[in-house]
């Protein structure tokens, strides 16, 4: 028997036992439908019939098939474009999609803290980073920085945003695999490549608009250009599927948004967890438009960083903290299951750690995530009462600094 028909031959018996156990897992009883998951399932599955997205009866009617005690819709407020990505998850049974959309969430937070742990593991022997925590003579070869790329894993599970974003079918996954792809593939010099990871951050433009502020303003130089103009061309890509099943999506995104139909919450009227909306409740309670003053300030300033520094801009260096600005200076949004984008701030921070041999202060910084994520999943209430495990996840990040002070003395 020749090697190609073995290879067959287990792929197709590892295929059927593996399709064998999804249809016994999903037909288990105790199998649920993560909350929010059913937002993406039904727009999806409305717009293939070329219904309206954003119409919460209509949502409510598809979710009800799933759920059949929801009493009220789950509103899906993502752009038009990401109705292109939830289209074929609209085509299947929903449990087998959800069976589909979580494994595709936790391979993406998997392979994004696997490429940011090998862009900052090698930080310092070819990409600027934003801390050294060891001389540069003193740094361990690319294949041992690569030989510790499994921690990456470890830290990923024991962040808090992993597990609420499995918990509640979200789509934060996607948008950490287009910041780690955008990362890896500019250290690579393959700007198109970039782009199209980039355009995943569309997904909640709002999440991470310090980020796109900064993408766009990169037009200036020839090379980043191409990665804009890939960007747009997938995300414009994603609107032409979503538009040929029902060419009315835009019209009804913006109708939504400006009049939200009866049964539907206003974007005004969420509880947020993040500063902007606690800004507002202090100001001006009706005002919306207040909540976003952060967002704007913190765009223009990164964007006078961004002209300022001209050639010396590194996306390597600056990446985790445009996330992080980014994410706590959200206008709305920023919920608990927002935060896997954060992982960019917590793998470079551990990447640093393994880097430099802090062996204890990984672990601390290890035991720590996870210490508030059983927290986090203990701490009884609402979802906007989550406001204080952001700040919690990023404080152990302090300990790179802490390191770097160390390693400065004993230097």
């Amino acid at each position: 028997m020749s090697s190609r028909v073995r290879s067959t031959l287990v792929l197709l018996v590892g295929g059927s036992a593996l399709v064998f156990a999804a249809d016994v897992v999903v037909r288990t009883p105790g199998f649920l439908v993560p909350r929010d998951f059913l937002e993406y399932w039904a727009a999806g599955r409305v717009n293939l019939r070329g219904g309206n997205p954003y119409h919460p009866d209509e949502l409510l009617a598809e979710q009800k098939h799933a759920d059949p005690t929801r009493e009220h819709a789950v509103m899906m407020w993502n752009p038009p474009p990401a109705i292109g990505l939830y289209m074929p998850l609209g085509a299947l049974p929903a449990r087998w999609a959800t069976l589909l959309w979580v494994g595709l969430q936790l391979a993406a937070v998997f392979i994004a803290c696997d490429l940011l742990w090998r862009s900052y593991s090698q930080c310092g022997r070819h990409t600027p980073c934003a801390v050294s925590l060891r001389p540069l003579a003193e740094r361990a070869d690319h294949t041992q920085s690569h030989s510790y790329r499994w921690l990456a894993s470890i830290v990923a599970l024991s962040f808090a945003g992993t597990w609420w974003l499995v918990a509640y079918g979200q789509n934060t996954g996607l948008m950490l695999l287009g910041l780690a792809g955008f990362l890896h593939f500019t250290q690579k010099d393959k700007p198109l490549a970039a782009g199209a990871c980039a355009a995943l951050t569309a997904l909640k433009p709002h999440l991470l608009a310090v980020f796109g502020v900064l993408l766009v303003a990169d037009i200036l130089t020839r090379r980043e250009r191409s990665a804009l103009a890939s960007g747009i061309t997938f995300i414009v890509a994603a609107l032409c599927i979503a538009l040929v099943a029902n060419p009315l999506a835009i019209t009804q995104f913006i109708e939504a948004a400006q009049h939200p139909a009866e049964g539907a919450t206003p974007l005004s009227e969420w509880w947020l967890p993040v500063p902007s909306f606690w800004l507002r409740m202090e100001i001006a309670p009706g005002q919306f438009w207040i909540q976003f003053i952060p967002c704007v300030l913190a765009c223009v300033g990164f964007l006078a960083y961004r002209f300022w520094k001209e050639n010396d801009w590194h996306w390597p260096r600056a990446l985790p903290l445009v996330v992080v600005v980014s994410v706590l200076t959200t206008p709305y949004g920023g919920w608990v299951f927002d935060l896997p984008v954060l992982l960019v701030a917590v793998i470079w921070a551990a990447a640093r750690l393994a880097s430099a041999k802090q062996w204890a202060l990984l672990t601390l910084f290890v035991v720590a995530q996870f210490a508030i994520t059983a927290a986090s999943f203990a701490w009884p209430g609402a979802l906007h009462d989550y406001w204080w495990v952001a700040p919690a996840s990023l404080a152990p990040c302090l300990l790179v600094l802490w390191g770097r002070g160390a390693t400065d003395q004993r230097g």
